[in-house]
């Protein structure tokens, strides 16, 4: 069992040494806007959006519910109603996007 750790604790060096010295031959090249359609960027917008906003959407879902709620608001209530606020929001943003353009 002891040998068999020492072997794999020497490939592992190994492997560590080997992509340590590995010389680094590719350079950044930033995305060119025509790389993608429009409708992968303004997909990719929406999805952004819906996900950064969600975290908000609960907190104001969870402080706003138990005002029209008697009993304990339950989750699945809480959880659709900071959902659909979050693509109301990304549903927003891409109409005003649209009346801009």
């Amino acid at each position: 069992m002891g040998r068999l750790r020492a072997i794999a604790a020497l490939f592992l060096l190994l492997c560590i040494c080997f992509t340590a010295s590995a010389e680094q031959t590719f350079e950044y090249e930033p995305y060119d806007p025509l790389e993608f359609p429009a409708w992968a960027r303004e997909a990719r917008r929406a999805e952004i959006i819906f996900f950064g906003s969600l975290p908000l959407s609960f907190g104001a879902a969870s402080l706003v519910l138990p005002l029209f709620f008697t009993d304990e608001v339950p989750s699945s209530v809480r959880i659709t109603t900071a959902v659909s606020l979050s693509a109301a929001v990304s549903l927003a943003d891409f109409l005003i996007g649209r009346i801009v353009k």
